[in-house]
């Protein structure tokens, strides 16, 4: 396994998984009112949770576009299923959310999945 890659895509995962938490949390505070178009705009552009969100997002993204740039898709894209383990993870811990046993276990097939997907090996085109 290149470890390399893997971090590299561990840290596009970590942000990306902070931007939804950050998202989430941040979005707990809009009320039925949000559905109004104009308010929903307000109380984004007012709200520092979701600014922090949307720079993670873009951090996130610059990073992704160096890691597509360095490795194969099919190589690299696999691994960001973990982003569900985290931000499923994250829910639970920082938001006090809650997860049915069955989501756990969808969690664990994923992580069975994505472990097999990262130690297959995939060819590059060019």
């Amino acid at each position: 396994m290149d470890w390399s890659r893997l971090l590299e895509v561990l840290v596009v995962v970590v942000f990306t998984s902070a931007g939804q938490l950050l998202l989430r949390a941040g979005a707990r505070g809009l009320s039925e009112a949000g559905a109004n178009l104009s308010s929903l705009i307000t109380y984004v552009l007012q709200t520092p949770l979701l600014w922090l969100a949307v720079a993670l997002y873009g951090v996130s993204t610059l990073l992704w576009i160096r890691v597509l740039s360095r490795y194969p898709v099919g190589s690299v894209y696999p691994m960001v299923a973990i982003g569900y383990v985290l931000v499923t993870t994250g829910g639970v811990l920082f938001l006090g959310e809650k997860v049915p046993l069955q989501g756990w276990i969808a969690l664990a097939v994923i992580c069975f999945g994505t472990v097999l997907l990262a130690m297959t090996p995939v060819q590059s085109s060019s």
